[in-house]
């Protein structure tokens, strides 16, 4: 009866963003333009992430840049792009620039191979290596 649908993000500038993710292979699927806000769909595979760029913005809160942190606090944490070989996703992050820190590729709990990266508004994407 139900099936995942859409993340939406805020950001602070579209064309930087829109840049970022179609580096991952996002393609623009919809887009919505008023004097207030820039909405912009785009779609990888069957995720659709939706962008919301307000005139008006707030920033980011430094605590949901830092994953140690933000997990402890209520709400979205982040999203998570799912790869088959962690090591190829990770070595195309540091080729490309993607990344304005170091990359540690991490066996979470639930046995998953990843690691994070943030976009150019600072929030966290995870990439996870799929069975």
């Amino acid at each position: 009866m139900f099936s995942f649908n859409h993340v939406t993000i805020s950001v602070n500038n579209l064309e930087e963003t829109l840049n970022f993710y179609e580096l991952f292979g996002f393609e623009k699927y919809k887009e919505y333009h008023d004097d207030y806000v820039n909405i912009i769909m785009l779609k990888l595979g069957n995720m659709i992430l939706e962008i919301f760029n307000y005139m008006e913005n707030n920033k980011l809160p430094e605590h949901s840049k830092d994953l140690g942190i933000d997990l402890k606090t209520i709400g979205n944490k982040h999203f998570g792009i799912g790869v088959k070989d962690i090591n190829k996703a990770k070595k195309f992050i540091e080729d490309n620039k993607l990344s304005d820190s170091k990359i540690t590729i991490t066996k979470g709990r639930l046995g998953k191979t990843y690691f994070f990266i943030k976009d150019p508004n600072g929030i966290l994407m995870e990439i996870i290596e799929e069975d």
